[in-house]
Order: structure tokens, then C-alpha cells, then sequence
């Protein structure tokens, strides 16, 4: 199951809006949003706060792909793997969000001339 769905089942059970979740967690409702269709991937930190929020693990919520993953490849070490892939969802949220800065940046850049 993927963690939108996780996140949805959640909600639903503990009765929470989604703009009640995203004021505890400190986010847009729409960000909330996309991290329950699958659209985005919430940080660790995040992650681990609404772990809390629902009484949960932080492992309980992640991906089942992820721990998956790890049993397959045999390890020991469970919170390798998911900082592992974790990291590799964030570096690319992140470069992405840059080079949406940059576009702006350029944008009004050009617009000051």
C-alpha cells in the first residue's frame, strides 16, 4: 500500500480534516493533499510528525515497497534502507523545487531590465 492511502485511511478513522492535519503539521492543505494522492513524498521530519499525530510508527507509515525492499536484500538494518530511498525521494523534490526558484528568479530577473 502506498503511503497516500496509509495517510487517507488515517485521517478518515481519526475523524481529521485535511486542513486540520496540515495546521498540526505545519503545511498547506494542498501539500497534505498531494502527500495523500502520492503526488509527494512528506520529509522525514514530517513523516515522524504525523507518525505521532496518529499514534503510530514511523516505520507503520512508510511505503510497504520500502520495507519490501529491505527484506528482499536481507538486511538488519531497516533504517538504512528507508533513509536510503528516502533521501534519493527528497533529492528529487528538491531539485525540482530549485528549478522552480530559478525559473522565477530568471523570470523576474528579465522583467527588472
Amino acid at each position: 500500500m502506498k503511503i497516500g492511502n496509509k495517510l487517507r485511511g488515517l485521517r478518515s478513522e481519526k475523524g481529521f480534516s485535511t486542513m486540520e492535519i496540515a495546521e498540526r503539521l505545519d503545511v498547506s492543505e494542498s501539500t497534505y493533499r498531494r502527500y495523500e494522492s502520492d503526488k509527494s513524498f512528506p520529509d522525514i521530519f514530517t513523516l515522524e510528525k504525523i507518525a505521532k499525530i496518529y499514534d503510530k510508527s514511523f516505520l507503520e507509515l512508510l511505503p510497504e515497497e520500502i520495507v519490501i525492499n529491505n527484506q528482499q536484500q536481507g538486511g538488519t538494518s531497516t533504517n538504512a534502507i528507508v533513509v536510503n530511498q528516502l533521501s534519493e525521494k527528497l533529492v528529487e523534490q528538491y531539485e525540482a523545487r530549485i528549478k522552480n526558484l530559478e525559473e522565477q528568479l530568471t523570470y523576474w530577473k528579465d522583467k527588472s531590465k
